[in-house]
């Protein structure tokens, strides 16, 4: 295992700890069609659970979300679930060490999406699409992120294999380990890890934001 992953983990690993948890439940509601946001328990992928409204809730339009809080406007008023914060996907949580090993799983995992390149091709024209709503639409996934990429990491000479959905969820797996994130505002998000993604030719670069050098190059596979 490379130094630097054996010099971070102790100090990342309690506080990764907080990751492993169940979701959880809020409601939101727009009054007299005005703009209205909740804070969020944690940063993690949203969804709408149930409308309890009769105006429309329409992601992107009148709801929507960052790593802070849910947004609702023009009526909309429901329930949303915020899923769990953790990156590691897997059948033990009922092993009483799981949450050490969620945590490990999101350090180490993190730590392998990202290494390699510093010439990537930035654009800003990912919301040159027809499903991109407006400036508050932090959820939107533009279509040259959504497929199936393959990377590599250099440092931990790990093969990556990762899913990215047009709903913004992100599974990807690396040495064995299934890890899951999600996509918000150009970011991908990864426990408490995020990344920047940048455009390139045949797919795009992740780059942790705190430490430009951790960047992988993905390539489309489908």
């Amino acid at each position: 295992m490379p130094t630097r992953l054996l010099l971070t983990a102790p100090l990342l690993l309690a506080a990764s700890l907080t990751d492993a948890r169940a979701d959880e439940f809020i409601t939101c509601e727009s009054r007299d069609n005005r703009y209205q946001s909740c804070a969020l328990p944690w940063a993690g992928y949203v969804s709408l659970d149930r409308k309890l409204s009769g105006a429309d809730c329409r992601q992107g339009r009148s709801w929507d979300y960052d790593r802070r809080e849910v947004w609702v406007d023009d009526g909309c008023r429901a329930s949303f679930r915020v899923h769990d914060g953790g990156g590691r996907d897997g059948d033990d949580r009922h092993d009483g060490n799981h949450d050490a090993k969620v945590a490990a799983g999101v350090l180490i995992g993190a730590a392998i999406l990202g290494a390699l390149v510093h010439n990537a091709n930035k654009q800003d024209d990912r919301y040159d699409d027809d499903t991109y709503q407006g400036a508050r639409h932090n959820s939107y996934v533009p279509g040259w992120m959504v497929g199936e990429f393959e990377g590599f990491n250099p440092i931990y000479n790990a093969d990556i294999r990762m899913t990215i959905d047009s709903n913004g969820r992100m599974s990807a797996r690396a040495r064995g380990q299934n890890l899951s994130g999600w996509v918000n505002g150009g970011q991908l998000n990864v426990g408490n890890s995020v990344f920047d993604i940048s455009q390139s030719r045949d797919g795009f670069v992740t780059t942790e934001v705190g430490d430009r050098q951790n960047e992988v190059r993905y390539r489309r596979v489908r």
